[in-house]
C-alpha cells in the first residue's frame, strides 16, 4: 500500500514539474502571449522559490516595460540579486553599479553599492595571483564608507578591508621571500625593506628582519672588494635592529653566529687596510 502510494506521489510531482516547466518554457520563447504583467507575476514566483535561473530570464524580458513606471526599481534590484545569488558575481557587479545610476534614490541604492562592492571582494583570487582586483574591491568597499559613513555596514566593511589588507601583506611578504630563496640576495634587501616600509607593523615582521640579516650577509660576503666593507656594516645594523625588536627570539642564535661571521670579515678587512 505504502509502495502505491509512494508511487503515486511521484506521479503527481512529476506531472506538477513538467507542467511547469511546460508554463515557463511556453513563457519565454519569442512568439509567446504571455503578456508582461503575467511574466512579472511568474518572476517574482520563481524568485521566492530561489530558481533564480528562470527568475533572471523572465525579468531580463520583463524590466523594458517597467523602466518609467514605480515597479521599475524593485524589478531590477531583484534581476540584480538573481544574478548574485546565481554566484556571478562580475555580471551582477555591473547590474548593481547600473542600478545605482539608474535609481540613485532608491531605498535599495545602499545595499546595491555594498552589494557591488562584495562582488569586487567575491573576484579576488588567493595571494599567490594578480591582486588587481583586491585593489579594485579595497578601492570600492572605501567608496561605500565614504559614502554611507553612519552605515550599519561599516564595521563589517572595515573587516572585510583588514582581510584583503592581510592578503596584499602576505603577497608583498612572499613577492619578497622568493627573491631571499632565489639567492636574489640584493633583491631580496630591496623587496624586503619596502614591504617594512609599506606594512610597519607586519604579521610578518620578525621573519622580514631575520630574512634583511641573513640577505644582508650573503650579499656582502659575495660581494666585490669595493662594496664588501660597506654590505657588511649593513649586516650588522640588521642585526642590531632584529635585536631591538626581537630581543626574545628564537632565531638569535643562529644570528649571532652571522654576526661573529660578519664582525671576523670586517675586522680582517680592517686589518688588510
Amino acid at each position: 500500500m505504502n509502495l502505491k502510494i509512494t508511487s503515486l506521489f511521484a506521479l503527481i510531482l512529476t506531472v506538477f514539474v513538467m507542467g511547469s516547466c511546460s508554463d515557463y518554457y511556453k513563457m519565454v520563447k519569442e512568439n509567446s502571449k504571455a503578456t508582461p504583467e503575467e511574466k512579472k507575476v511568474a518572476a517574482l514566483e520563481y524568485y521566492e522559490k530561489e530558481d533564480y535561473v528562470r527568475a533572471v530570464t523572465l525579468l531580463e524580458q520583463i524590466i523594458p516595460f517597467y523602466k518609467l513606471t514605480s515597479e521599475g526599481a524593485g524589478l531590477y534590484f531583484k534581476y540584480c540579486m538573481a544574478n548574485y545569488k546565481l554566484g556571478d558575481y562580475y555580471l551582477s557587479g555591473y547590474y548593481f553599479k547600473r542600478f545605482i545610476r539608474q535609481y540613485p534614490t532608491s531605498k535599495n541604492t545602499e545595499e546595491a553599492l555594498f552589494l557591488s562592492s562584495l562582488c569586487s571582494v567575491e573576484n579576488s583570487p588567493q595571494f599567490s595571483l594578480d591582486q588587481t582586483e583586491t585593489y579594485n574591491a579595497l578601492d570600492q568597499l572605501q567608496i561605500f564608507i565614504d559614502q554611507y559613513p553612519n552605515s550599519s555596514r561599516i564595521d563589517t566593511c572595515n573587516n572585510i578591508m583588514d582581510d584583503l589588507r592581510a592578503k596584499l601583506e602576505l603577497k608583498q611578504f612572499e613577492y619578497a621571500q622568493l627573491y631571499y630563496q632565489t639567492e636574489n640576495y640584493k633583491s631580496a634587501v630591496v623587496a624586503l625593506e619596502q614591504t617594512l616600509v609599506k606594512y610597519p607593523e607586519s604579521n610578518y615582521k620578525e621573519d622580514i628582519y631575520y630574512l634583511l640579516v641573513k640577505s644582508n650577509f650573503e650579499l656582502a660576503i659575495n660581494s666585490v672588494p669595493t662594496k664588501k666593507l660597506e654590505r657588511l656594516n649593513n649586516t650588522i645594523k640588521s642585526y642590531r635592529n632584529f635585536v631591538a625588536a626581537f630581543p626574545e627570539s628564537s632565531k638569535l642564535g643562529e644570528l649571532s653566529s652571522i654576526k661573529k661571521q660578519t664582525d671576523k670579515a670586517i675586522s680582517d678587512i680592517e686589518g688588510n687596510n
